[in-house]
C-alpha cells in the first residue's frame, strides 16, 4: 500500500493504492492520524488505486472518520472501484460515507 498526499484548499486528498488489509491498515493509521492531531480535519480519500480492502482495514477507516468529524470535519471517498464499492455497501459504509466520482465535485462537498 501506498499513500501520496496534497492539500487543495482546506482538505488534504489523499491517494491510496494496492492493498488496505490487517497488514497495512496500521500503516496507514500512522500516516492519517498525525494529520489530524496537527490540525487537518477536511480529507478526500481517492480511492481509484485500491485494489483490496479487508474488514481490519475498514475498522481503521472508520476511527480516521470518526476523529475527523471530533474535530469537525469529515471524510469523503472518491473514484471507488465497483469491487471496493460493493465492500463498502455490504458493510454499510455507503450510508456513512459520501462518494464521489469526480474530484471538483468532491471539493466543492466541504
Amino acid at each position: 500500500m501506498k499513500v501520496w498526499s496534497k492539500r487543495q484548499q482546506d482538505v488534504v486528498v489523499l491517494a491510496v493504492q494496492g492493498r488496505l488489509d490487517a497488514a497495512t491498515a496500521p500503516l496507514f493509521e500512522e500516516q492519517v492520524l498525525p494529520m489530524i492531531s496537527a490540525g487537518d480535519k477536511n480529507f478526500l480519500l481517492d480511492l481509484a488505486g485500491l485494489d483490496y480492502i479487508s474488514s481490519a482495514a475498514l475498522r481503521r477507516l472508520l476511527f480516521f472518520a470518526k476523529r475527523a468529524e471530533d474535530q469537525g470535519g469529515r471524510v469523503v471517498l472518491l473514484s471507488v472501484q465497483n469491487h471496493i464499492l460493493e465492500i463498502l455497501d455490504m458493510a454499510g459504509f455507503t450510508q456513512l460515507f459520501a462518494i464521489f466520482a469526480d474530484q471538483d465535485e468532491a471539493l466543492r462537498s466541504f
